[in-house]
This record gives C-alpha cells, sequence and structure tokens, in this order.
C-alpha cells in the first residue's frame, strides 16, 4: 500500500527542530559517501517547465524523487518515495511546506558548521513565502538576538516584521538592502531577484552569509565581488551547482572565484572540510533534503494515526 499525505497532512506533521536534524543527517551522509544526490533536470514546454530531482539514500533505505511543474498558473510540488529493498511505492505527498522547511533546515545546518557562534543578528532579504521558515530553523540550532528585514515590497517587510513578533523575534523592517544588513552578523537571502542587490561592500561586516533565492543560472542575488569576499564558498550539490547557480557561475566567469575552491556541506559535515575565514553557503535545493525529510514524515505519518492508503502496484 501506499501513503498519500495532502500539503495540509504534510503541514501538520512537519517539525523544523525534526526537519533540520534529517537534513543535517543526510548532508552529513552524502559527506561520507553513504547518501547519493542527482542534480535537476528540466523540460521546457511552450508555457510551462517541469523539473525533477532524485537521491539514493541508503542508509535510510529509501530512494525519491521530487518534481514539481511551473507555469503561469503557479508552481505544484509532490515527492514520491521509495523501498530501496522491494521497490515498493511507500509515498507520494504535497511538498511546497515540505520544500520551505528543508530550504530553511538547509540554510540552519549550513549556518551551524560553518558561522560556528551560539547567537547573532540576523538579516534577512526577502519578505515571501520562504522567508519565515529561514528563521524558523535558524532558531533551532541558535540564539536569534535579532531580525532586520528587507523586502522590495514596503507593506510586505512590514507584515513579515510583524509576523515575526508575534512568534517572539525581535524584528525591524529597514527601507534599504544596506540598511537591513549593517550590523548583522549573518545575512540570508530568498528572493526572486534576477540581478544582485548586495555588493562585497555591503556585506563587509557579514560573518556568514546565505543566498538561497534562485537556482537558475541567470538569476543571482550578490555580485561578483561579494562572492570573492568569502573565505569559505560552500554549496548544497557542486554538480548542480556548476550549473544552475547564478552567483556563482557569474564569479567563476569574471576570474573572482574558482571551482576548485568550493566545498559541499556535506564535507564540513562529516568534518572531512574545515571552513575558514568568512563563509558563504549557496543553496540551490538536493534532492536529499526532500527524501530525507519526505521519510521523516512518513514513518511520523504511519505512526500517528490513519492517513489514506491505495494500492498503486
Amino acid at each position: 500500500m501506499t501513503l498519500i499525505l495532502s500539503e495540509a497532512d504534510v503541514e501538520g506533521l512537519l517539525n523544523m527542530d525534526e526537519v533540520v536534524g534529517v537534513v543535517e543527517e543526510a548532508f552529513r551522509r552524502k559527506g561520507q559517501g553513504e547518501a547519493e544526490n542527482f542534480m535537476r533536470t528540466r523540460t521546457r514546454g511552450a508555457s510551462s517547465t517541469l523539473s525533477v530531482m532524485h537521491a539514493s539514500m541508503p542508509y535510510l533505505g529509501r530512494a525519491g524523487l521530487k518534481a514539481y511543474l511551473s507555469s503561469k498558473a503557479g508552481t505544484n510540488f509532490v515527492v514520491i518515495l521509495f523501498d530501496a529493498a522491494d521497490s515498493k511505492p511507500l509515498a507520494v505527498m504535497g511538498a511546497d511546506m515540505l520544500g520551505r522547511f528543508r530550504t530553511g533546515a538547509a540554510s540552519a545546518v549550513a549556518t551551524k558548521h560553518l558561522y560556528r557562534n551560539a547567537s547573532g543578528s540576523v538579516a534577512i532579504l526577502g519578505s515571501g513565502k520562504q522567508a519565515l521558515t529561514q528563521i524558523l530553523a535558524l532558531r533551532s540550532i541558535m540564539s536569534v538576538e535579532e531580525v532586520r528585514i528587507w523586502s522590495p515590497n514596503e507593506r510586505s517587510r512590514g507584515a513579515f516584521a510583524r509576523a515575526l513578533e508575534e512568534k517572539g523575534f525581535a524584528a525591524k523592517a529597514f527601507g534599504s538592502p544596506e540598511q537591513a544588513v549593517r550590523g548583522a552578523q549573518i545575512a540570508t537571502t530568498i528572493t526572486s531577484s534576477t540581478l544582485p542587490f548586495l555588493d562585497g561592500g555591503m556585506l563587509r561586516g557579514v560573518s556568514h552569509a546565505n543566498i538561497c533565492g534562485s537556482n537558475v543560472p541567470t538569476h543571482a542575488e550578490i555580485s561578483t565581488d561579494a562572492v570573492a569576499s568569502f573565505q569559505t564558498v560552500a554549496v548544497d550539490d557542486l554538480a548542480q551547482a556548476k550549473f544552475e547557480y547564478g552567483e556563482l557561475i557569474r564569479a567563476a566567469e569574471a576570474g573572482q572565484f574558482s571551482w576548485d575552491s568550493a566545498v559541499e556541506l556535506g564535507e564540513v559535515v562529516a568534518g572531512r572540510r574545515r571552513p575558514e575565514g568568512r563563509t558563504l553557503f549557496k543553496s540551490g535545493g538536493a534532492a536529499i533534503e526532500d527524501v530525507a525529510v519526505a521519510n521523516a514524515l512518513y514513518e511520523s505519518a504511519r505512526a500517528g494515526g490513519p492517513f489514506l492508503d491505495v494500492k498503486l502496484v
């Protein structure tokens, strides 16, 4: 039987502390060679794009994929989880909220292992649907002293500040990216911007940055000189980064960054590489994150109550 979990089911099962833990373990196992990530592929139609990414997780006994279609009508996400031993489809689940949680969790794991401090002030650039889980995930691994917010829409950034205050954060909205990052030790970008809005000078006081807004090679949130200003540049998946991560592609083409110097986050989490100086994590989203979280949700659903089961095969 195959478990079917709707978006509402998934949202009810998600727990940020648990998600951060399973994503951290997924990166550790990848760094140890015990999980295999396969980069995203895209099929473009006349008015839509289908994206598919998949991973094999031998330590869990699972394999799976995430697929999503984007069009003018929006984007819908689905994860399919398989039992690696008998090839049975264990679950099919909505993956919008799953994606928001795992993306925030990846930033938290990177911050834990690259920033390596117990507290700090956080600047977040972006106030859309992915922004809240970035901050909630950081709170699971450190004390967030203050959240400094910028996004292009004044009303949106103000509403986000109020929403964070209701959740117990000290939060303030600012009128420019430079004002938001001033005084912050950590900066997280999670926007849909196609052009850089942060340069090296703006980021000079930032110890660690999570750059999360785009996995399209023609888009970038920070400038090439900003990339060059960080001593350690980590990515979730290096093969995928070379095809998709616009900030790093542009910096490499400009001679301000070398792919040979990049490290995979899994290597850091596994203790095989040690970060130095100011650190940057470029996140584009890796399938190991989706499969690890989907497996945790599947196990929780099986243990916690009745959900829809169907016979697919």
